[in-house]
């Protein structure tokens, strides 16, 4: 869904961080959102809309008949998760840094892709041939397969890492084999104890592919009010009620254009699984998954919106979705809150 996904963009960066705090719930809509929702319950699909401001969940609303700690398929949120374990794992020096080859941690196996590193993984600029747009889904072959993380490895360099940018769900599962390889650990149990756990996250669900590594790049499921601590955790600069979760550096690179200068129009890009850009005086970024799944984080207001859709939906639908999620559903929030 690359069309979709880059047509979805309208925010920039905005390095600057929230102080610390924690998510607090309540039901009560303020006035100034209350256009945002009813905008909201006219939106087809849309399953929930959360808004999370200073740390506080000022608003939330649910659309379908399904309680507010069912789980929901993030699908391509997913990404965002997985570049920030990454993260994680550096901090700790269970994985050496960004500019590591793969081939460090996943051996012959990946034999003639020692120019491809870790920082190009997160960004999708590794040059390995791949194809992920509708009408050549290349991703259906490659889950389907019995090793998807060979199938990947036996893929060609297209071009040169770092020189051209492609979104590419398979490659950068190969972050979730690396992290089970450098840590001796699935990445399940490690987000487990290093993310979720310390974000007060005690319920997702995560698939496991026919190879025995967690999918890196979809497949998760979480509560769309974990959705909303998630994104706090990068208001906060990389912590969560006081405690150092992951850097501030990485909290920075992980929203800072990546990929090659031109690639995108104006401010627009990709950081580490994380899309920047920016729309007028607003900058920010998101985390976003097929059907409309998003996170948007505005630094500089500290807000956090997390957005759930009905995602067994048309390719065409999920891409109506994805554009309404930011467009129509987040930017009336954003107008709203501005005004308070």
């Amino acid at each position: 869904m690359r069309g979709a996904c880059i047509a979805c963009i309208a925010f920039i960066c905005l390095q600057s961080c929230g102080q610390d705090s924690s998510v607090r719930e309540t039901n009560v809509i303020p006035p100034e959102l209350q256009k945002a929702f009813e905008v909201a319950a006219r939106t087809k699909n849309l399953r929930s809309l959360l808004v999370s401001q200073n740390g506080d969940l000022i608003a939330e609303k649910y659309f379908e008949p399904f309680p507010a700690d069912s789980l929901e398929h993030v699908r391509s949120v997913t990404k965002s998760v997985m570049t920030t374990l990454i993260g994680i794992a550096i901090d700790k020096g269970i994985i050496g840094g960004v500019d590591d080859s793969i081939v460090k941690y996943l051996g012959e196996q990946a034999r003639g892709k020692e120019a491809v590193k870790i920082k190009h993984i997160m960004a999708m600029t590794s040059g390995i041939s791949w194809r992920e747009v509708i009408g050549n889904m290349e991703i259906d072959e490659w889950i389907n397969s019995k090793s998807p993380l060979k199938y990947v490895l036996k893929k060609s360099i297209e071009n040169a890492p770092g020189t051209s940018w492609e979104y590419s769900t398979g490659i950068i599962h190969l972050l979730s084999v690396v992290l089970s390889e450098a840590s001796g650990m699935s990445t399940l149990d490690f987000a487990k104890q290093h993310l979720f756990e310390p974000l007060g996250i005690d319920s997702v669900k995560w698939q496991l592919l026919n190879d025995g590594y967690y999918h890196g790049g979809s497949r998760l499921q979480m509560k769309p009010r974990d959705m909303i601590k998630f994104g706090q955790l990068y208001v906060n600069g990389g912590t969560f009620k006081g405690r150092r979760i992951v850097s501030e550096q990485f909290i920075r690179d992980a929203t800072s254009q990546q990929e090659p200068k031109g690639f995108f129009n104006g401010e627009e890009g990709y950081g580490f699984g994380w899309w920047v850009g920016g729309d007028g005086n607003v900058r920010g970024y998101m985390a976003q998954g097929y059907g409309g799944q998003t996170i948007v984080v505005i630094p500089e207001h500290k807000i956090v919106i997390a957005v759930t859709y009905k995602w067994k939906v048309s390719n065409q639908m999920a891409a109506d979705q994805q554009r309404k999620a930011l467009n129509v559903v987040a930017g009336e929030v954003i107008q709203g809150i501005l005004k308070m």
